[in-house]
């Protein structure tokens, strides 16, 4: 198998590789009384849900050399039985997993092993069980958030971080990620030298008890020199602080890394979960933007501290506005509101992560069409409004001919989960 060089030192690059994950029976198995500790509103209709995820598989397709769902790059690098038996040990000391389990496991192949660590177990197999005697009555529960891949690990510039998440729901994700980047046999050729933060591996060795956290969602490669990082519901200034120290040590040996960090200090509140809920890019010079926290003059202004990499200690300068701090560090971006210019569609549309955008390519960009309002604001920007079956039925349509795309996707019951096109996406290489 081919190596994946990792390299993401833009938002808007043409997709190389990109990584999905196809919600399977961890969406099926959710019940109600799961819904709020698994961090979702509602229960998905799982075959819809799968139906919508293809669509959306096959427009990344379009553009992308390959589309990875995150199962099979897990079951690839368990492959080793030594790997996959460690994988299961780590398992253990993170989510106190009993000793039957463990063996459950380890007579399971590679496949099984990523199936079930996903999907969940169920206690059918036990005589003598009695249902729901539980609040979670699995043997292992499953994890329905891993469907947004974007959370649990990001690459940045040629390395990658290995995320911790804010939450118990979503505890797994990084540890399946971390063998994924540390195991696979396209991906093991990078060194602990690239990994910039790491919060999991510490953990599983006792060596630390309270992980600080840092999401995805939050992690913005906005050009080869800027970085910008949401301090957030779900990410700490202390998580954050440690990627920038890091990323200062990594500058030092290699100078043409990043030169800045942006941390964008953000309402905590789950409207604002993530900086990707409220201003994504679009193409080289646009953006999407939730109006109110990036209009000046708006009380809801969010404040910007500029973390200097470039030294060596961590100089830092807090001054209001992302979009004016960007041009005054070269990438100037003309914003377009989500939900428009009307305000009660902009609560509404951000909600339904109409700023949540994500690019295949610069300008080249997929959203859901329930976002009627900013698909219209796009559409005045310039951008030829598409649906996800037109794009995919055309084999005249060439989305990199220049041209600026909106390719609006179905998603009646992805949309419910509460998470956009970027959310379910974890590029691995840009052009």
């Amino acid at each position: 198998m081919k190596p994946i060089q990792l390299s993401v030192f833009s938002e808007t690059g043409r997709l190389r590789q990109v990584v999905v994950h196809r919600p399977g029976p961890e969406v099926d198995l959710m019940v109600p009384a799961m819904m709020e500790k698994l961090l979702f509103d509602d229960i998905l209709y799982g075959d819809e849900a799968r139906r919508e995820h293809d669509l959306f598989r096959q427009v990344l397709g379009k553009v992308a050399e390959e589309v990875l769902d995150v199962q099979d790059l897990f079951a690839e690098a368990l492959a080793e039985e030594a790997v996959q038996f460690a994988f299961i040990d780590d398992l253990r000391r993170l989510v106190n997993l009993d000793l039957d389990s463990c063996r459950l496991l380890e007579a399971m192949s590679a496949k099984e092993v990523a199936r079930s660590v996903i999907g969940g177990v169920t206690w059918d197999d036990m005589p003598g069980h009695t249902h729901w005697q539980n609040e979670f009555d699995y043997r292992l529960r499953p994890i329905p958030n891993l469907l947004f891949m974007r959370d649990p690990a990001s690459v940045i510039g040629d390395g990658y971080s290995v995320n911790s998440m804010a939450t118990w729901a979503r505890e797994r994700e990084p540890l399946i990620l971390s063998y994924v980047f540390r195991h696979h046999p396209r991906l093991r050729h990078h060194s602990d030298h690239d990994r910039w933060f790491d919060q999991v591996t510490p953990l599983v060795r006792g060596e630390i008890r309270a992980p600080v956290s840092l999401e995805g969602g939050d992690i913005l490669v906005l050009s080869p020199k800027v970085l910008a990082v949401g301090c957030s519901e779900r990410s700490s200034a202390d998580a954050i602080h440690l990627l920038a120290e890091s990323l200062r040590a990594h500058r030092a040996e290699d100078p043409g890394s990043f030169d800045v960090l942006l941390m964008v200090l953000m309402p905590k509140k789950r409207s604002a979960m993530h900086l990707d809920t409220i201003f994504t890019r679009t193409s080289e010079d646009e953006c999407l933007v939730y109006p109110p926290y990036f209009s000046e003059g708006s009380r809801e202004l969010l404040n910007v501290t500029a973390i200097d990499l470039r030294h060596p200690e961590l100089r830092m300068q807090t001054r209001p506005s992302l979009l004016r701090v960007l041009r005054d560090l070269g990438v100037d971006l003309r914003p377009i509101p989500c939900g428009g210019d009307d305000f009660i569609l902009q609560q509404r549309e951000q909600w339904t992560d109409g700023a949540n955008a994500f690019c295949l390519a610069p300008g080249v960009i997929t959203s859901y069409g329930r976002n009627v309002a900013t698909a219209e604001a796009l559409d005045r920007a310039g951008y030829r409004v598409l649906q996800a079956r037109q794009v995919l039925n055309d084999p005249t349509l060439d989305l990199l001919d220049g041209g600026k795309y909106l390719i609006q996707l179905e998603a009646g019951e992805l949309s419910r989960a509460r998470g956009g096109p970027r959310c379910m996406t974890m590029p691995l290489s840009r052009a």
